[in-house]
């Protein structure tokens, strides 16, 4: 029985777990890894394979032998929920669309890679299966074939999502493969560790039918009931906790009767989450309450056990090393071989093919649970476990890399139309994270076009950061339906206009980044962003919008609309511009986007130069005057311009004054304005806090324009526009 030392050590282990599986995560994902992968690396880390080689005395006291089976119970509660929650994300409906293609590709995933695995078993058995007499070759042999063929269908659909491949044919096929290949997988997994557990043919072919009387009563008495559930949640709209403890003791239950006729209770598991109703609120709802405490808690739990029974010290020979290596290549020849030839034989293009085959070759968590399946029920020596656990993490690695260069999607769309139309078209790009900024963004988009008849172009960009529910779900719809309402905004603002309009949507890790080499590779003439109280300091040109300045290869306004909060009826219009003016190169920028606004517009302009009392020098006033009327003579596009020169001790104060008679203030990022963007944004700035009128905060690029890096990971292909 557990005493208080017992629960203080269980206390230890798992907030040391926690910790380790969350930095590990957050370093992997800024390296374009899966949050899977930083789990998996942080278990191995904290077993004998590193913390108890490095420290052995010290591992012996964190982790002694008598405390594993409380981290192994956990871990397998945790496991069974996974599976359940994995089984929610099944939806029949993919199969229908793509059928025919996706179960020939699945199966020949399955297949090639199933057979691979027994041949490499046949190779291995004598070698090192040496010690496990009660182990029959063909249970292991089955055993290495089913754990060949599996494919981690939750990694697989976050990389689709983050590379925007989630409504493309490679992403709708892929996803669809991956479940038909889950469901088969299981199946067959289920079929090994009966023939792994039976004594005899007499048994074999009793658990044989508990399991075919267990599966139709899960479709026709449980699923009815299921349904059932789903009124009472659709009449409150609310999962209650009588709900929710009913589906858990029926995931249990479930559990305990594939555990009891001899399959697994993981199985059971599985099979409660696929036949629950799809595509409903329910779900969704259910799937929230679980995800984050299974996700976050139990499964780095899982990890660390897996960590702590995987001794690749045991592999202390080169031949083993050698081993190791042939059954790596045999797991991605199979799966990778298979899917893509597969795939090409239905008339999927190469390029496609190759890259359903690299997804499909993912493996992560899924192949985890079942080698430590394998492993519990003796099938496969340790050292062999340790082989399976690298060939997993290989295999999980390998993928976002592969992807990336065999599926480049750096599309130079904006390039092609200027070869086929003769002229460029001013291209802003407007990154939009709330709905309500969308609309204004646009209009003041479309302002700053050279010309009200020019050619112009909107890229509405919507970037959302990875969801820590995304993890281990495939649950990319609901991000598409949160994303359209912020892109929709901003087409509905472009429509009257007839602006050609483009949404973009996907997930990002860095943002700042995103956005410049969104820019970059489209062609971008500008980006204009809005503004958002920031969470840290008091600079509006700090964090995300300091790095979008300094990044970006293309000119960059941000515009603070002091007005957004009025309805559309009473909002005020830029009528009345003002331009600050002391000759610095964003200051020009100023005066060049200012004209486009007024003459696009009919606002008046003015121009405010400021100058020190009684210490200025005339010719430097003449000079800002000249600069301004050689901005504004263009007689094809005359500018009513107003110059007025201000004598001030205080620029800043000077401009904080006179922007009260206006609607809005265009200001250059200059030094002088104490408007210079910095990082963290500590130095509050005057003029973007009190000023009273709306801006539009400008910076000119003046450096070289920086090519993609070949082979980078750029921004993925852009979504159809919303319709």
């Amino acid at each position: 029985m557990p005493t208080a030392d017992t629960i203080l050590l269980l206390v230890l282990q798992i907030g040391l777990i926690l910790g380790l599986s969350r930095v590990a995560s957050f370093l992997f994902l800024r390296v374009r890894q899966p949050q899977v992968m930083g789990e998996m690396i942080a278990g191995i880390m904290l077993g004998p394979s590193l913390f108890g080689w490095l420290f052995p005395a010290q591992f012996a006291g964190v982790f002694p032998a008598s405390s594993i089976a409380y981290l192994n119970t956990l871990s397998q509660v945790g496991v069974i929920l996974f599976l359940f929650l994995i089984g929610l994300e099944l939806d029949p409906k993919l199969l229908r669309k793509r059928g025919r293609s996706a179960f020939v590709i699945s199966q020949a995933s399955i297949a090639i890679p199933f057979l691979l695995g027994m041949g490499v078993a046949a190779f291995l058995y004598p070698r090192l299966f040496g010690q496990m007499h009660h182990v029959r070759f063909i249970t292991a042999a089955l055993f290495m074939g089913a754990a060949m063929s599996i494919t981690a269908f939750p990694v697989l659909a976050r990389i689709l999502t983050e590379r925007n491949l989630h409504r493309t044919q490679v992403g709708t096929l892929a996803i669809t493969c991956a479940a038909v290949n889950d469901v088969t997988a299981w199946c067959i997994l289920a079929l090994v560790i009966a023939i792994a557990r039976a004594k005899g043919v007499a048994p074999g072919m009793l658990t044989a039918g508990y399991a075919l009387i267990y599966v139709l009563a899960m479709f026709f008495v449980v699923r009815p009931f299921l349904r059932r559930l789903q009124l009472i949640y659709d009449r409150s709209n609310h999962l209650s906790q009588n709900l929710l403890a009913i589906i858990l003791i029926l995931v249990l239950a479930s559990s305990l009767v594939t555990e009891s006729i001899g399959i697994h209770a993981l199985f059971g598991a599985f099979l409660m989450g696929a036949i629950m109703p799809k595509g409903t609120r329910f779900v969704h709802a259910l799937g929230e309450k679980l995800e984050d405490f299974t996700v976050v808690f139990l499964l780095p739990i899982f990890f660390a056990y897996t960590g702590l029974q995987t001794q690749i010290g045991l592999l202390n020979h080169w031949s083993l090393w050698g081993y190791t290596l042939l059954v790596i290549l045999a797991a991605c020849g199979g799966k990778f071989g298979g899917a893509t030839l597969a795939a090409g034989l239905c008339g999927v293009g190469w390029r496609e093919s190759s890259a359903i085959g690299v997804l499909m070759n993912t493996r992560g968590l899924m192949e985890l649970v079942i080698l430590n399946v394998g492993r519990d029920l003796g099938v496969i020596p340790n050292s062999v476990f340790a082989m399976m656990v690298i060939m997993a993490i290989v295999t999980t690695a390998m993928t976002s890399p592969l992807l990336h260069w065999i599926y480049p999607e750096a599309e130079m769309e904006a390039l092609r139309q200027a070869a086929q139309t003769g002229r460029k078209p001013f291209t802003v790009l407007l990154p939009v994270a709330l709905p309500a900024s969308g609309g204004p963004l646009a209009r003041m988009a479309i302002l700053l076009a050279p010309a009200a008849d020019s050619a112009k172009r909107l890229l509405a960009l919507h970037l959302q950061r990875p969801s820590d529910r995304d993890a281990y779900s495939a649950g990319f719809s609901e991000s598409v339906a949160r994303n359209s309402e912020s892109l929709e905004a901003v087409l509905a603002a472009a429509q009257p206009s007839g602006t050609p309009t483009e949404a973009i949507s996907f997930v990002s890790r860095d943002v700042p980044s995103d956005i410049a080499r969104v820019a970059r590779v489209r062609a971008c003439d500008l980006i204009l962003m809005g503004f958002h109280k920031p969470v840290f300091g008091q600079a509006i040109l700090g964090g995300t919008v300091h790095r979008v300045l300094t990044s970006s290869d293309t000119d960059v306004a941000i515009f603070v609309d002091r007005f957004a909060a009025e309805s559309r009826e009473s909002k005020r219009e830029s009528k009345t511009l003002l331009v600050p003016y002391l000759k610095g190169k964003h200051d020009r920028l100023a005066l060049d986007f200012a004209g486009r606004i007024a003459r696009n517009s009919g606002a008046s302009l003015t121009v405010m130069h400021i100058v020190a009392p009684k210490r200025h020098d005339p010719q430097s006033v003449l000079h800002a005057r000249t600069i301004v009327e050689r901005t504004f003579s263009d007689p094809t596009q005359p500018t009513p311009v107003e110059f007025q020169v201000i004598e001030d001790p205080s620029p800043v104060e000077a401009v904080i004054q006179n922007a009260r008679r206006f609607d809005l203030v265009v200001i250059g990022v200059e030094e002088q304005w104490g408007m210079a963007s910095h990082l963290f944004g500590w130095r509050p700035e005057r003029i973007a806090r009190e000023t009273e009128a709306s801006l539009l905060i400008v910076r000119k690029f003046t450096g070289p324009q920086v090519p993609a890096a070949p082979g980078a990971a750029v921004e993925p292909a852009p979504a159809a526009p919303l319709a």
